[in-house]
């Protein structure tokens, strides 16, 4: 309420010094025209037209010319008023953007930075779940006794679990996916794009169900390896100076180990 109150009381003043701006040019033009038709055309003959001396009196002509340098004066200090103002203004309006950008970017990393921890934490769950549930299929057990039915039961709490935790993973990455769409105006394309990448890369994923019935998180290293650098990446950012730091050369050379055609066939 104070804030709209004193843009008010700024627009009532700005209006004001307009007005009476604009008045005074009206008024002085108005005077000049007056004085040079009403100029007496008594004069010495020796006199130039433009001069103005104590027996020489200005002329018409000379009432004109020098109003029109009076006014043109006064419409440029006008006109760079004007200007002026209107330039302190909108860097005013660029600053106070820039700082909102800054403050959103801020705002934006770190729950990026959040949400793909969140993430990597339950890929690992589901990795941990996968390994228990082969653990379960491989048990010895013998048919009709209390071993075949814990290991049963073992088998399909371990396999509920595992459904849970996908669809955990796949509501994480909307969210993720959410909060990049929303960010990407005040962020680098190029982590845009790779935080785009790495939730595609994911999200495509798949437990796979061998002969065996045990089951393998597929490409669980190579993802592993992808979500870690991108966490690396969002850790690197300083709000102080709000941009991102160079990462260290270790872990992108580790990663693009990760992303060989070798790696990929045996991940």
């Amino acid at each position: 309420m104070s804030t709209s109150f004193s843009d008010k009381k700024y627009t009532d003043r700005n209006l004001l010094t307009k007005t009476l701006l604009v008045f005074f040019v009206f008024v002085t033009i108005t005077s000049l025209f007056q004085l040079s038709f009403g100029a007496s055309g008594e004069r010495d003959p020796n006199c130039h037209v433009l001069e103005f001396s104590e027996h020489c009196e200005l002329s018409g002509i000379g009432h004109l010319v020098y109003g029109d340098l009076a006014v043109g004066g006064v419409l440029a200090l006008l006109f760079h008023y004007l200007a002026h103002k209107s330039q302190v203004k909108l860097d005013k309006i660029i600053v106070s953007n820039e700082e909102h950008s800054k403050k959103r970017r801020d705002f934006a990393v770190f729950h990026l930075k959040s949400q793909v921890t969140g993430m990597l934490f339950n890929l690992g769950r589901i990795k941990k779940t996968v390994l228990f549930y082969n653990d379960a299929v491989k048990s010895p057990y013998q048919s009709l006794t209390v071993e075949e039915k814990e290991r049963s039961w073992k088998l399909r709490t371990l396999s509920e679990r595992i459904r849970f935790e996908q669809d955990k993973l796949a509501r994480m990455l909307d969210i993720l996916r959410s909060t990049l769409v929303g960010a990407q105006d005040v962020m680098q394309p190029e982590l845009v794009m790779q935080t785009d990448g790495v939730i595609t890369f994911v999200g495509e994923m798949i437990i796979d169900e061998k002969p065996d019935l045990t089951m393998e998180f597929v490409k669980y290293e190579v993802s592993k390896r992808k979500v870690m650098y991108l966490l690396e990446k969002l850790k690197s950012y300083s709000v102080t100076e709000h941009e991102f730091k160079e990462i260290d050369e270790a872990i992108e050379d580790e990663l693009n180990v990760y992303n060989s055609p070798t790696t990929k066939k045996t991940a």
